[in-house]
């Protein structure tokens, strides 16, 4: 598959892959992620743009705001920098006029799974995939996201055919997990990964990163892609197989306090 093709079917799921865990609501100009259950998630709630569709962004920010503030998340929601690059910087008067202040951050390192997997290390976890979510299944997410409630709703509501839980157990305690997705249009995400902290810097999500990579390839699953969250992600996906192919821009607006 030729690189342009994949970074448009890695820009669409970029795009619309939160649909799998929030509720949102179409435009013609783009996408409204909401869930007021879930505030904490930055993903269940923002605005995604279409530029090329765009004519009036200033009614379309107004818009925007209106729609938060109905749902009593104006201070929660952000607009997600489209993949047209420097889209915020070549608009901030219109930004600024309508009450936003936006961040741009590193753009996403796009890796792609292309290479042999390296990983060397023991295994010392009982992996298992989590196919059902119960009380018990929440707490071990909790346990590998640093307690932080909006991963596990996000997680929650993700399960379903054609999305991969596996939580990593060490004396029957959860100890480190790792998502991913495989979308409509043939390719799979890589969702979350996280330790629990009193795991942490013991290798377990090298081991984790390690038997994702070798199921993907057991069960002929589509190519895989992740961008790394920091330095330590990105070391070990690589060793694991994974090359950078791509970025994309990155960055967030918000109204402004």
């Amino acid at each position: 598959m030729k690189l342009n093709h994949l970074q448009e079917m890695i820009e669409y799921e970029e795009m619309f892959f939160p649909k799998l865990f929030t509720s949102y609501e179409e435009r013609d100009y783009g996408v409204l992620y909401h869930n007021t259950n879930n505030k904490e998630s930055n993903d269940s709630n923002h605005a995604i743009l279409y530029p090329e569709k765009i004519t009036d962004l200033s009614r379309i920010l107004d818009d925007i705001a209106c729609f938060y503030r109905e749902k009593g998340l104006e201070s929660r929601f952000s607009i997600y920098h489209p993949f047209t690059e420097d889209y915020f910087i070549a608009n901030v008067n219109i930004f600024k006029r309508c009450g936003y202040q936006f961040t741009i951050i590193p753009d996403c390192r796009i890796m792609l799974l292309t290479e042999e997997n390296r990983v060397k290390t023991p295994s010392r976890l009982d992996i298992r995939q989590i196919t059902q979510w119960n009380e018990n299944i929440g707490r071990d997410v909790l346990a590998c996201q640093a307690n932080k409630e909006h991963f596990k709703e996000v997680t929650r509501r993700s399960m379903g055919e054609n999305n991969y839980l596996f939580i990593g157990y060490l004396g029957g305690e959860a100890a480190s997990l790792l998502a991913f997705h495989v979308s409509p249009r043939g390719i799979t995400r890589f969702d979350e990964m996280g330790t629990a902290d009193k795991h942490k810097n013991n290798g377990y999500a090298r081991e984790m990163v390690s038997f994702a990579v070798n199921y993907l390839r057991e069960h002929n699953l589509p190519m895989a892609y992740q961008w790394p969250a920091h330095a330590t992600s990105e070391r070990i996906t690589t060793e694991a197989g994974f090359r950078v192919a791509f970025t994309l821009p990155a960055g967030y607006a918000e109204l402004a306090e």
